[in-house]
């Protein structure tokens, strides 16, 4: 049950993207201060949608992060969001420290552990920590286009469930002046049945699962609005796993 990426990673890699890395040499003229930068993002939609299914049981969410940039590539991000956790609480808060390493004037690397929180709530901690690298390149195929490619993995995922794996990619292009249209798909493996009920959906009975998002994102006055519809695969009864139109309003500052 991944915050990121997007989420997506959607909001969070958008900020992270701005991140490049310079020479050494640029590196000692600059003053300490001026090394660093501070940014954030806020996201208003009708439902907190993470690989494909919903954390806020279809209802709207808040989400925002401040991310702290040194010119070098690193990174330190605090994020948030409302949501229904796992285990009975409303917040979902997390610290991703991170690297983006510039390839070049098209390409980077961006290498991140996130540290994924569900404060308060009862029971068993449903907390876990990930691994991830995110590959994007602008202009890959067409003018103005992006394609990113991420792997993630957590060696004890949400509940204690195991090893756990998700591989993502997304292509977006322009298609009309500041709209863009998107496609995204998502592929999520735990080790066994039980461990994917446990830290996934505990009435799926299997131990993988496609999602998939797509839509467009609308550019205007430096605020983002996507429209989209995001499903899965996962065999469920329960409506938190329901394919369901998205709509999100971000800001960046």
């Amino acid at each position: 049950m991944k915050a990121l990426l997007k989420k997506t990673v959607l909001p969070l890699m958008m900020v992270l993207g701005g991140v490049q890395g310079v020479h050494a040499e640029v590196e000692s003229e600059k003053s300490l201060a001026d090394q660093f930068a501070v940014h954030g993002v806020l996201t208003l939609s009708n439902d907190y949608r993470s690989r494909g299914f919903s954390k806020s049981d279809h209802n709207p969410s808040v989400q925002g992060g401040l991310v702290l940039t040194h010119s070098s590539g690193a990174y330190l991000m605090l994020w948030g969001a409302s949501a229904n956790t796992p285990n009975g609480g409303s917040v979902e808060a997390d610290a991703i420290l991170g690297y983006v390493w510039q390839l070049n004037d098209n390409a980077s690397l961006d290498f991140f552990y996130a540290d994924v929180n569900y404060p308060g709530g009862t029971g068993p901690s449903p907390d876990f920590g990930e691994y991830g690298v995110m590959y994007k390149h602008n202009n890959a195929l067409l003018d103005s286009d992006n394609v990113s490619l991420a792997a993630y993995y957590s060696p004890d995922y949400t509940f204690s469930s195991g090893n756990e794996y998700y591989y993502w990619g997304e292509y977006s292009a322009p298609i009309f002046k500041n709209i863009r249209g998107f496609a995204s798909v998502g592929y999520t493996k735990q080790d066994s049945v039980e461990d994917f009920n446990l830290g996934v959906a505990p009435d799926a009975g299997q131990k993988d699962y496609f999602d998939y998002k797509a839509g467009v994102r609308i550019d205007y006055k430096g605020v983002t609005t996507e429209l989209a519809w995001v499903d899965n695969n996962i065999d469920s009864n329960m409506d938190m796993f329901d394919g369901r139109f998205y709509v999100g309003v971000t800001k960046q500052f």
